[in-house]
């Protein structure tokens, strides 16, 4: 069982309410300069078959395509829809990254995909909408 992230990972800047109950979650700059996230996964991330539950996953690729977004805009987001694939699953106890890539962003919607891996294995793709707000 992995107990701290992998080389370069920092907490991230949000760390309470959710976000700090699934969590916490850390990213870095990859070597092409984008954004990656992750979370060590536990035994509170497990459902009752004693894998990763899909809404742990999905929670996490959630704050981190806000995230994502927030960062493009620089102004406030929410989600607007959210279509998740789940692909593969893996038992508590290891790292899990995150990958963001923006699709189209205007004024007041960015369009964006996300996936989930452990090692290298998918585990979740997703499709996201989200509305950015004024100020």
């Amino acid at each position: 069982m992995t107990t701290n992230p992998p080389d370069g990972f920092q907490p991230f800047a949000v760390a309470d309410g959710y976000i700090g109950h699934n969590g916490p979650y850390y990213w870095r700059q990859n070597a092409d300069g984008r954004p990656e996230f992750g979370f060590l996964s536990d035994d509170r991330h497990a459902n009752p078959n004693g894998v990763l539950h899909g809404g742990a996953i999905v929670a996490f690729l959630d704050t981190i395509l806000g995230y994502t977004v927030v960062l493009a805009a620089q102004r406030r987001c929410a989600t607007v829809s959210l279509d998740s694939r789940f692909l593969a699953t893996i038992a508590p106890g290891g790292w899990i990254t995150g990958r963001t890539t923006m699709k189209k962003i205007s004024r007041t919607l960015a369009f964006i995909d996300a996936e989930a891996c452990a090692d290298d294995k998918l585990l979740v793709t997703t499709s996201a909408a989200f509305r950015i707000f004024e100020s």
